[in-house]
């Protein structure tokens, strides 16, 4: 079977696998890893080994990129010292403690190599956690939390892959190179995502196809992380930078037929990536073991439920103390409310890893330069595998239970901030209208009509807010009679939009009820063709 056949046959299965598991309310993410996991046991079946190189240059930026996309960047200042201490303090914590439990345990295991391991395992997947999380109620902190720190945890930890992979090959470490590597790996990356997003942002209106556009987005999420990683910077930190940087802008880029048609093909690829990662991870259970050396298999299996538990353990043991210590050492936002212990818990136990650590355990190099094969490679890559699949499979199951056990569901805050987005648009939009009645002819009867449409979703949407229930989609009007109706309502679409990033502006709301609204005015602006635009 050509890799042509196989990519195929694969989509086909992947899609099977994740109908079946909607069906069932199952997270898919986590069947198509038991999907894999079992085809891997058929027999006959051909090995399909995972290509590094394919996961960190094709599936890598469209998930990042989209994350970036849709993350808030006053949500993710907000809580930055959470999102930053699980980012780079506790990779960097589970980096040393797992090197340190491997040196001690494992004969003969240089702290280096642990090291590389601890760097391979310790930074919980982007793709894994926003699959899993997806559909999941929970309180708006936590999400905000968990996602920013998914978008840039991979970065520390393949930082500290480099340097310890590096100090293994060349048998040379110096801790000022390190340090001067660490700096422009880090800050590089992040520079060139945000010159490279402000460049696209620049360039964007010259682009007059829409076929064309649509693909540049696509373009663009690729070069923020070739060009980053070509110059010896972080592709993952020049690819989130990048995305939050069209992100903030998308609203005032973008068209509204644009945003409707580019979130449609990019929903659709982030599903094909997200079910191969997946199902490819299963189906690498024949690869690991065959290139496992022969180890007793009691002592495999205590290595393993050794590294594992650090890897979970650890998380857990840091998100409490360090939840409290950090406001105690750092002065605290009167808007950030204190932490709760179910939320930390919640926190704690949300640490998947995924294909990036596959990806990185598989892209060892086969010798140091001096020609002698890489100390554990094929150690490493089975213990990177076990972890993969006990937070995966362990963690991504039994989430969902725990959630509902610990009785957490979503807080009013993300609510009430779209209610109250609604209700100022939809009075600015009852203001305009007063200024449209002497600069558009429109007849009485419908300047009465839309008058009346506004005041009725007006009074609806402060009744959502006194009531505390749930939140509807405002209905959109069912048509529109005359040219000069259609002008008025693009004219009151514009000042709905205006208001809403003005508040955004204000940081007065986050980007997800922006995005919520954005596309209610989209939908509408799309059925208008008024002259002159």
């Amino acid at each position: 079977m050509n890799p042509v056949e196989q990519f195929f046959a694969l989509m086909v299965v992947a899609m099977v696998i994740a109908a079946i598991a909607k069906r069932f309310e199952l997270p898919y993410p986590l069947a198509l890893v038991v999907g894999g996991l079992a085809l891997s046991l058929l027999p006959g079946l051909p090995a399909i080994r995972l290509d590094p190189e394919i996961v960190f240059f094709l599936f890598l930026p469209p998930v990042l990129a989209e994350a970036a996309y849709f993350t808030s960047w006053r949500d993710f200042w907000r809580y930055r010292r959470p999102i930053l201490g699980l980012a780079f303090g506790l990779v960097t914590f589970t980096t040393l403690a797992v090197a340190a439990i491997c040196e001690w345990l494992i004969p003969g295991m240089s702290w280096a190599a642990g090291l590389t391991l601890g760097a391979i395992v310790s930074p919980p997947d982007a793709a894994a956690a926003t699959s899993v999380m997806r559909g999941l109620r929970l309180p708006r902190k936590i999400v905000q939390i968990l996602e920013g720190e998914s978008l840039v945890n991979d970065a520390s930890a393949l930082v500290l892959y480099r340097f310890a992979v590096a100090a293994i090959v060349t048998g040379h470490f110096s801790m000022s190179e390190a340090s001067m590597g660490l700096a422009w790996v880090t800050l590089g990356g992040a520079g060139i995502g945000l010159g490279m997003g402000w460049l696209y942002v620049k360039l964007y209106p010259f682009i007059r196809d829409p076929e064309v556009e649509i693909l540049s987005t696509l373009a663009v999420s690729y070069s923020y992380y070739f060009i980053a990683e070509q110059v010896h910077a972080s592709g993952v930190l020049a690819t989130v930078a990048g995305g939050m940087v069209v992100g903030w802008h998308a609203p005032t880029l973008f068209s509204s037929t644009m945003r409707i048609r580019t979130v449609a093909v990019w929903q659709s690829i982030i599903f094909v990536v997200n079910a191969l990662i997946f199902i490819l991870i299963g189906l690498q259970l024949p690869t690991v073991m065959a290139e496992l050396g022969g180890y007793p298999p009691a002592m495999l299996a205590g290595w393993a439920a050794a590294v594992t538990a650090t890897v979970i353990g650890l998380r857990l043991l840091w998100v409490f103390p360090g939840a409290y210590l950090s406001r105690v050492l750092l002065p605290c936002s009167i808007e950030e409310q204190a932490p709760s212990r179910k939320g930390l818990l919640i926190i704690g136990w949300t640490g998947l890893r995924g294909v990036v650590s596959l990806a990185a355990a598989l892209s060892l190099p086969l010798e140091t330069n001096g020609g002698l094969p890489f100390p554990y490679r094929s150690l490493i890559l089975f213990l990177t595998f076990v972890v993969i699949l006990v937070t995966l499979l362990l963690q991504g199951f039994t989430l969902r239970p725990l959630i509902r056990g610990l009785g957490i569901t979503a807080d009013r805050s993300s609510e009430e901030e779209l209610l109250l987005a609604r209700i100022h648009s939809t009075e600015q939009a009852l203001a305009r209208l007063v200024s449209l009645e002497a600069e558009i002819a429109v007849p009485p009867n419908v300047l009465q009509r839309v008058r009346g449409y506004f005041e009725d979703r007006l009074s609806g949407l402060r009744e959502q807010l006194s009531l505390e229930t749930g939140n509807d989609d405002p209905e959109n009007p069912s048509e529109f009679r005359t040219l000069a109706e259609q002008r008025l309502w693009w004219e009151l679409a514009r000042a709905e939009r205006q208001a809403v990033l003005a508040l955004r502006a204000e940081q007065r709301i986050g980007d997800e009820a922006l995005h919520e609204i954005e596309r209610e005015i989209d939908l509408l602006e799309a059925r208008l063709v008024p002259k002159g635009h």
